[in-house]
């Protein structure tokens, strides 16, 4: 009976090929599955097959068919768990989960051939937009529908080694990472203040860390913060970041055929306010920089430990960013993962901004620290953002410590309001950056005096 079902459901994914698209709801995506298996029922043969199986070719059959065509099969259970991050399927092995809070557990679950593998990775790849399904690649990268996240596929001996990494349908707001611990209220408004700029002077951010040390998580974050006016353009490898809020944004991947560097170099003809690359790795981080060197407001994340690390990275092969072009980066943000009692936490490790060049040395100042045996974010010292912000919106560097105070007082309101979603904390920013005394009276709060 498997083999029968998997025969039909090959069948049905080879007519698909090249109709389906990531830009499709499920609605439209059933419809086609439901218009192809009316069709194959019109064929005798498949008829037989169709009815083997105990449909009837109708439309009730047809619906129960497309629903489970467009299931994740074995797997569609774990995507109803929040804690789940990644899915590794290593073949017939037992399928691991990567959780938030345990890491690596094996689960009971299994595919129970290669045929029935094969078959579910036919479906990704159709699911996905591609249209060749007969010759494989060696390795796929491709986007799951609705936004569900993204699959790493190898092909291999031992059966098609899959990494699903989960994309998160509601993003964490920054309200919900201070309620993580992994920032502190006075800690965010400094980040809010960094990405925002006061309208004015934004700050050229990457983020750095380890894998899974929560990078695209921040990131994501912090694109609330950025004024609703301000056009956007995002590149990226795999589309992880979500830009559900935003009206004015274009999205770019990367592929066989254009690079990373082909698409930072293009997007400077796109008229963007910022430039934002999901992972800076190679040569497209010299051109990034250039970006910021020619006013273009950048962000991105790159893997690293510390800040002096990130530098590193970027001066050495393959990226080769002179010193002179680092210095245009305002503020490293060093993200770390570290286990207590058990579980598995992100924490923003370290905040430095760069202070200028010498001897061609690009200078850091640590501005905040996290003490991990205290559980505590403290602030080090004021860094050079802070005064070049202050010259360019002339006011005293006092106002801009006011301002983050008063920051951190409205995260804190928002808490209480439980006004902490993605969606909510991103359009109030939006209007406290437009009319700052009216938002900060809708939530019951003053502007600060002193």
């Amino acid at each position: 009976m498997e083999r029968t079902i998997i025969d039909l459901e090959l069948k049905i994914v080879e007519c698909l090929a090249g109709k389906l698209n990531l830009g499709q709801s499920y609605a439209e995506r059933k419809e086609l599955v439901c218009r192809e298996f009316l069709e194959l029922g019109e064929i005798s043969e498949e008829k037989g097959l169709i009815k083997k199986l105990g449909y009837q070719v109708d439309a009730s059959s047809a619906e129960k068919f497309a629903d489970s065509l467009l299931s994740l099969d074995v797997i569609a259970e774990f995507f109803k768990d929040s804690d789940v991050e990644d899915i590794v399927i290593d073949g017939l092995n037992p399928i691991f989960l990567h959780t938030s809070s345990k890491g690596f557990i094996k689960t009971d679950k299994q595919f129970s051939s290669i045929r029935q593998l094969d078959i579910f990775v036919k479906k990704l790849i159709i699911f996905s937009g591609r249209k060749n399904i007969r010759n494989i690649e060696p390795i796929i990268n491709l986007e799951l529908p609705d936004n569900a996240g993204r699959v790493n596929i190898i092909q291999s001996p031992y059966g098609p080694q899959l990494t699903i990494t989960r994309a998160r349908m509601h993003p964490l707001s920054i309200i919900n990472l201070i309620d993580r611990n992994t920032l502190s209220f006075e800690l965010a408004a400094f980040l809010w203040l960094y990405v925002e700029g006061l309208c004015i002077k934004p700050a050229n951010i990457i983020i750095a860390g380890g894998p899974g040390a929560g990078k695209t998580t921040l990131l994501n974050a912090l694109l609330a913060f950025i004024p609703s006016r301000e056009r956007l353009v995002i590149i990226e490898d795999t589309l992880e970041l979500n830009t559900s809020v935003r009206s004015e944004c274009s999205r770019l991947e990367s592929g066989d055929s254009v690079t990373l560097q082909d698409l930072v170099k293009n997007s400077l003809r796109m008229r963007p306010d910022r430039v934002i690359v999901g992972e800076v790795r190679g040569p497209e981080a010299k051109d990034l920089m250039t970006s910021m060197n020619i006013g273009r407001f950048c962000m991105g994340t790159i893997h690293a430990s510390t800040g002096r690390e990130a530098i590193l990275r970027l001066q050495n092969e393959p990226m080769n960013v002179p010193a002179v072009l680092i210095n245009l980066v305002d503020v490293f943000i060093l993200m770390k993962k570290i286990e207590v009692c058990g579980c598995i936490h992100r924490v923003a490790n370290e905040v430095v901004e760069t202070a200028g060049l010498e001897l061609k040395e690009v200078l850091l100042c640590p501005v905040w620290g996290y003490d991990a045996c205290k559980n505590k974010y403290t602030e080090l010292a004021p860094g050079p953002y802070r005064d070049h912000l202050a010259k360019a919106k002339g006011v005293h560097p006092t106002e801009i410590m006011k301002e983050v105070r008063q920051r951190a007082a409205v995260f804190m309101r928002l808490k209480e309001l439980k006004k902490v979603s993605y969606e909510e904390v991103s359009s109030f920013c939006d209007l406290y950056s437009q009319d700052k005394t009216k938002v900060l009276a809708e939530i019951g709060l003053n502007p600060l005096r002193e």
